[in-house]
């Protein structure tokens, strides 16, 4: 469907949504943004923070679809670091909930054959069939928390690369820290084992600008067995500068943010 049905589609079904989430999801959100605003720059509502899912979500979905109107709006910014971290061994690319970040999982593609995801489940069985499917391609085998031991093995046997989001966690013990100077907890456990046994990490992110490319944009690296607390003090200051640049692509509906 056009962009033009979506927009009028956004417009009917958000006053309905905030409606019947106004002690859930929207609620959060307007008390996340409200404890935040001190070290946010620019002032975004609620609604702008939804409408921004909105959007990366089907571009996500136009995407892994591979729609060549997604496709041709893509920008990849900075490459020489993920493709220099893969030619010395496995690699963990961490990201969080921001932008069309589906997106990015699919991007790894193109530096290895082998691309391990670890996803939660999410939805229905019947939406949880369908997002595996249009995440699928032949480089990318997705893993469920409970196959960690099995992604790990894969993991450095192939030299691929972990791909995961470590801004919400669902049944699993994540890392206490803070956000804008809140308490809150990032799940990186995962990676920093990795890199304890030898894997780098890359973190890496997605936004769309105001040209509406979707920017695809590595980071940092760190090397194997870098410092575990100071590689996590290190993300999460990466992270409130994501927050920072673009706070109406970032998530702030999660019911665990700013909670340890």
């Amino acid at each position: 469907m056009p962009d033009i049905f979506y927009s009028a589609l956004f417009a009917v079904a958000f006053p309905v949504y905030k409606a019947l989430h106004t002690e859930r999801a929207y609620g959060r959100t307007v008390r996340h943004l409200a404890n935040a605003k001190a070290y946010i720059k620019t002032s975004i509502s609620a609604r702008d923070m939804f409408k921004g899912i909105f959007w990366n979500a089907l571009d996500s979905y136009r995407g892994l679809a591979r729609f060549k109107s997604v496709e041709s709006r893509i920008v990849y910014e900075n490459e020489e670091i993920i493709r220099e971290a893969v030619k010395h061994g496995p690699v963990a690319a961490i990201s969080i909930h921001q932008g069309a970040f589906e997106l990015l999982h699919r991007s790894l593609c193109r530096y290895s054959e082998h691309v391990h995801l670890i996803t939660d489940s999410v939805g229905n069985e019947a939406f949880r069939e369908v997002l595996k499917e249009l995440r699928s391609d032949p480089h990318l085998t997705e893993y469920h928390p409970e196959e960690t031991g099995k992604l790990i093995r894969d993991l450095f046997k192939a030299k691929g690369i972990l791909a995961m989001v470590f801004d919400q966690g669902k049944n699993t013990k994540g890392n206490s820290v803070e956000l804008f100077g809140l308490k809150s907890t990032l799940y990186l456990r995962l990676p920093q084992k990795v890199n304890q046994m030898g894997a780098s990490i890359v973190t890496f992110r997605t936004w769309t600008n105001t040209k509406r490319q979707i920017v695809i944009r590595f980071e940092s690296v760190y090397p194997p067995k870098s410092d575990p607390e100071k590689l996590i003090a290190d993300i999460a200051k990466e992270t409130e500068t994501w927050i920072s640049e673009h706070p109406e692509q970032w998530s702030w509906n999660y019911h665990g943010n700013f909670k340890v």
